[in-house]
């Protein structure tokens, strides 16, 4: 009989749309006594989607409006006076997602991403400077609370993040591998983190960097077969991050040929 040895599925985060009235309304109605909002709603769907998951992550790309909040000084996005953080909103999501999962990860926009700009500080590598700050400032409060750690959805491997982000429970995540400066990221991750169709890139990629964990975004039962060809199965997670319409499907469905049988 085949040895069957699950494989643990990560979470990078789970995209929620704005949703109806009537379907927030009524949710709202089991909220009585808990300060709520759509943000709180949004980051409670894409909770609950992951409730089979190893790693969940609540939050995504649609936090970003969120977290643009808690930067002070700042205008439609726009920085116009002395900057600051208000982390109040991002502390008590953190408190609503860990009273709901206790070892949920955040995923929020990497820096770059969030599209913040500056027409006060007059210096570019210093706003970066404060917008990265800034980030760690707020990851520590919703750190205090009890989240994990923060997945952070990155378009571009910008060295300045990666720098001061990298580790310390902060994982960034490509969210386009074929687009991504991988090599970059791996000077600062030791979790390489690649489509299951790309497999056959994760040998070089293994050879020239120090990995700790080989993680195959939407991977299949034959996918993780053949990665065992290059890691040991402790070596090995499934990622996935959501960005459709069905995500309960999508995450059972991971969840479901997350597993090596031999």
């Amino acid at each position: 009989m085949a040895r069957r040895i699950t494989i643990p599925v990560r979470s990078f985060g789970s995209e929620v749309g704005t949703p109806a009235i009537p379907e927030v309304a009524e949710w709202l109605k089991g909220m009585r006594g808990e300060e709520a909002d759509l943000a709180t709603y949004r980051l409670s769907r894409s909770l609950a989607d992951q409730e089979s998951v190893a790693v969940p992550a609540a939050g995504g790309m649609f936090y970003g409006e969120r977290l643009s909040g808690a930067f002070t000084g700042m205008v439609d996005g726009v920085l116009v006076d002395e900057p600051g953080i208000d982390p109040s909103a991002p502390a008590a999501d953190a408190r609503y997602v860990v009273a709901r999962r206790r070892d949920a990860w955040f995923a929020l926009p990497a820096p770059h991403a969030l599209g913040l700009r500056d027409a006060y500080i007059d210096d570019e590598e210093e706003f970066a400077g404060v917008i990265v700050a800034g980030y760690a400032r707020l990851a520590r409060e919703m750190r205090d609370r009890g989240v994990r750690g923060h997945v952070l959805v990155a378009d571009q491997a910008d060295e300045a993040e990666l720098e001061r982000l990298a580790g310390n429970r902060f994982l960034f995540f490509p969210r386009d591998p074929g687009r991504f400066d991988l090599e970059v990221l791996l000077e600062y991750q030791d979790d390489l983190i690649l489509p299951a169709g790309d497999l056959d890139r994760a040998a070089d990629l293994m050879e020239r960097f120090r990995v700790r964990k080989l993680i195959l975004l939407d991977a299949g039962v034959d996918d993780l077969l053949a990665a065992t060809a290059l890691v040991d199965p402790d070596m090995l997670e499934v990622g996935g991050y959501c960005s459709g319409e069905d995500c309960p499907d999508y995450w059972k469905t991971l969840v479901d040929r997350a597993f090596i049988a031999r």
